[in-house]
């Protein structure tokens, strides 16, 4: 009897080894098919970041003269009166008591004593990238480039985590905020404080869309009195939080 058995699984080694074959195929279809629908998820998956860089732990934002937001309501607003209140536009700063708007001021006469007629010049302006180096990024930061969307320099700064943030120092009279919108991206707060530290604008930002949408300015101040700001902006939901460029108004 052992020797029957013996003969029997010898006999069925040829099948086993003529199927082997057929089964190393199929695993290979199966594997390959894996790998298919892995890399259309990654092309089709909305992933437009394709560098992630190392970052830091995340900190708690302290804004000169303005508290944290811990939910979804803004600090109280700044005790300097709108110029809706005064007759200008909505949500611009007064200028301070006691200085009339730069656009109410007389000109200067000519050694003639008529008034001058030349033309004001033009406002200067400075874009500048997500990477010059006076922007200040606090939290988990990554840097994305070589981007076909239509971005400035076709880069930008982003980031995942609720309550990271990014700043700015300028010397002028303006500043917009310029970034992409989207289905994926959220809100973010926005402050502009000037050099004591006191809230000269503040407003909740949003960056969703129903499509991709590069080089948008969500956010704009104007018409300041000439001096130097600061701006504060705060990731507060949404799956991504970026910079593309800061236009710098003199």
């Amino acid at each position: 009897m052992p020797g029957t058995r013996w003969t029997r699984w010898t006999a069925r080694v040829p099948h086993v080894v003529a199927v082997l074959p057929w089964i190393l195929a199929s695993a290979a279809v199966i594997v390959l098919i894996f790998l298919l629908v892995t890399a259309m998820v990654a092309v089709f998956g909305h992933d437009r970041y394709a560098e992630h860089g190392p970052g830091s732990r995340s900190e708690a934002v302290m804004v000169p003269g303005v508290p944290v937001a811990t939910t979804s309501v803004l600090p109280s607003p700044s005790p300097t009166r709108s110029r809706r209140e005064s007759g200008g536009r909505p949500g611009d700063a007064a200028p301070p008591a006691g200085r009339p708007p730069a656009a109410s001021r007389s000109a200067t006469p000519s050694a003639s004593g008529s008034p001058s007629t030349a033309p004001p010049s033009p406002t200067p302006t400075r874009l500048l990238n997500d990477d010059d180096p006076g922007i200040s990024y606090r939290g988990r930061w990554a840097v994305s480039r070589g981007r076909p969307f239509g971005d400035h320099r076709d880069d930008v700064h982003y980031t995942v985590h609720d309550g990271d943030s990014f700043s700015f120092t300028f010397t002028g009279t303006g500043l917009d905020y310029i970034t992409s919108r989207d289905p994926e991206y959220g809100d973010a707060d926005v402050w502009v404080v000037d050099a004591g530290g006191r809230p000269v604008r503040q407003q909740r930002v949003s960056a969703r869309a129903d499509r991709y949408l590069p080089q948008q300015t969500v956010f704009s101040v104007r018409d300041l009195p000439r001096g130097t700001y600061t701006l504060w902006a705060v990731k507060r939901n949404g799956v991504y939080f970026q910079v593309d460029a800061l236009r710098v108004r003199g």
